[in-house]
């Protein structure tokens, strides 16, 4: 397995914004297949169990099989841990040295070694896509990108889903969604920066390199200008959201080689939310089978990736094109050869929602901005190949 290092920029700050690298892990080509099979078997029981008179829950996050994470310190001194920075969630939490069944993890918060921890003892419990965490609140100094926030309230887990976090390279998750989708009505990061004066503009962007490239980064406050080819084009975020606590934008068509597979509602589209923790594009059956069945088989060997036809959502007016160098997934074997999945996948969750995951955020540079509630896309900039780091 290959781990892929973003450049030393932790801490940098550039015209008022903050840098934060981001780790890219890809797993092997038994996780991925895994992974897909906990999404469908999770979404099925949500759909089941999901009450008529309540709107049912949605897994947008499959943490398992997430590939991005960064580093944020807690406490004084700092304690360091990786997490997801995940659009599709608004709560950061960390596992706590009193957690019952993280064993073998390396990064365990202790409060007692903080100087700056304040207690806080409010129970929470978090349902993700795959899996569940659950424990109390704690309030302590944070610091992301180099930048601190003081008093920050984040969850102490005592209680996590060990087949899916048990093996994951990463410590926990701090989410980057709207405000109103943080458990306990917490603060999320992004509300502490700006109240506290860290940050000027409610705006974050991420580049998730693709192709074994380093250099993926978080970028709060503002978007770089060098990890674009052109300009951004907005997508109002829906009148969904209003329902639905996520970034959810809306698709007018879903097309494969340039014919619409009749995906999309005439009146409400598409609904899509951007997120940067699922590692895959889904959709619901009655929409994403369509768009499957005119792609065609993608032979594991790899050998018809290239001839398989573009997908093209269309947004905002604006034709979106993703070709299958970023929609089919290539991972490791057992044996170490290279075999290639399909990064699409159905999910019936109860809602036609569907989840633009990595494969379209790889091959366009996007920023979330809360300030005018949209959401912008513009062609990343690629890595050239030099920028390769292999261990």
């Amino acid at each position: 397995m290959r781990t892929f290092v973003a450049p030393a920029l932790f801490g940098a700050a550039v015209g008022g914004f903050i840098n934060v690298p981001l780790v890219h892990k890809p797993k092997t080509l038994e996780q991925f297949q895994a992974a897909s099979e906990r999404r469908v078997a999770r979404a099925e029981l949500l759909r089941a169990t999901a009450g008529s008179d309540s709107l049912p829950s949605i897994p947008l996050t499959d943490v398992q099989d997430a590939e991005y994470f960064g580093e944020v310190s807690i406490g004084s001194p700092a304690q360091k841990f990786l997490t997801i920075y995940d659009t599709g969630s608004s709560n950061l939490w960390v596992p706590s040295k009193g957690c019952t069944n993280c064993k073998g993890r390396k990064h365990l918060y202790d409060s007692a070694a903080s100087s700056t921890y304040v207690k806080n003892g409010q129970s929470f419990a978090l349902q993700y896509g795959t899996g569940s965490c659950s424990g109390f609140l704690s309030n302590d100094d944070i610091q992301l990108g180099g930048v601190a926030i003081s008093n920050f309230s984040f969850g102490e887990v005592v209680t996590e889903a060990v087949d899916v976090f048990g093996t994951a390279p990463f410590d926990g998750i701090l989410g980057m969604g709207p405000p109103a989708a943080a458990v306990d009505h917490v603060k999320m990061p992004m509300q502490a920066l700006l109240e506290q004066k860290k940050i000027e503009h409610n705006v974050f962007a991420f580049y998730l390199a693709s192709g074994g490239k380093s250099g993926s980064i978080l970028t709060l406050g503002g978007t770089d200008s060098s990890l674009h080819t052109e300009d951004f084009s907005y997508v109002n975020l829906a009148l969904a959201r209003h329902l639905l606590p996520y970034w959810v934008v809306s698709a007018s068509d879903v097309k494969v080689g340039g014919k619409s597979t009749n995906s999309c509602s005439r009146f409400t589209g598409c609904y899509m939310v951007v997120d940067t923790g699922t590692s895959i594009f889904a959709g619901p059956p009655s929409g994403m089978d369509a768009v499957i069945k005119q792609i065609g088989t993608v032979n594991q060997d790899c050998s018809n990736r290239d001839s398989l036809p573009t997908v093209t959502i269309n947004m905002g007016g604006k034709d979106f094109d993703l070709g299958p160098d970023f929609y089919v997934i290539q991972q490791k074997d057992e044996s170490g050869k290279t075999a290639c999945a399909l990064g699409l996948q159905s999910m019936n969750a109860g809602l036609p929602l569907w989840i633009l995951g990595d494969p379209f955020l790889r091959k366009y540079y996007t920023v979330w901005d809360g300030e005018q509630q949209r959401v912008g896309f513009a062609v990343a900039k690629q890595p050239s190949s030099q920028d390769m780091l292999v261990v």
